[in-house]
């Protein structure tokens, strides 16, 4: 008999994704486990997870945590397990207005992380943790205001930049480095995963 690998979402606030075990210290419901992440993952056994999710949560740890974060991480995930990990951008207004925020990031704060790498720029690799790579990163953007015709939603500025921008890795890092300050990007999605 096979055991059941989990699937995790990570700081899941209310409302976990379809089909994960949400962990969060404040919510406690039939498919949240009421925990720090830390002390669930600690507790979790090597190889047992098959697929970990966060949207919103990275950012409120310091980078010292991110590390030691990443390293569970890798110990309770199999060879293949996928990651996705979304953030809140560090030109993103609600980033920095939050003041539980305590880590920015970026479109290559997971290069420096993962071993291999879908993004042309170079980085140091201070943190790399074998056997991972970044399959991919996006990035969103919002609009304030959305408007309709006759009950037709059009599109907005928004829906165009996320349309065109991630098309190519390489407008993805051109628009970050010169042009992230003018339209701010709300979130980046990256999708690793661990190999060895």
């Amino acid at each position: 008999m096979t055991k059941k690998l989990l699937k995790l979402d990570l700081g899941c606030g209310a409302n976990p994704i379809n089909g994960y075990l949400g962990i969060d210290i404040g919510y406690k419901k039939p498919n949240i486990i009421q925990s720090d992440v830390f002390s669930y993952l600690r507790k979790t056994k090597k190889n047992s997870v098959s697929h970990i999710y966060s949207r919103h949560y990275l950012e409120h740890e310091t980078s010292e945590n991110i590390i030691k974060l990443m390293k569970e991480i890798d110990r309770i995930l199999i060879k293949q397990g996928e990651m996705i990990f979304i953030v809140p951008h560090f030109s993103n207004p609600y980033y920095y207005s939050d003041p539980t925020h305590k880590t920015p990031w970026g479109v290559h704060s997971f290069s420096y992380i993962a071993e291999k790498n879908c993004l042309k720029r170079k980085v140091p690799r201070y943190i790399q943790i074998n056997g991972w790579e970044l399959k991919d990163v996006s990035i969103r953007f919002i609009s304030l205001f959305n408007f309709s015709i006759f009950g037709f939603k059009l599109p907005t500025l928004a829906t165009l930049l996320n349309l065109i921008i991630n098309t190519h890795p390489f407008i993805i890092e051109s628009f970050e480095r010169y042009f992230s300050f003018i339209f701010s990007i709300y979130e980046v999605k990256f999708k690793l995963i661990k190999n060895g």
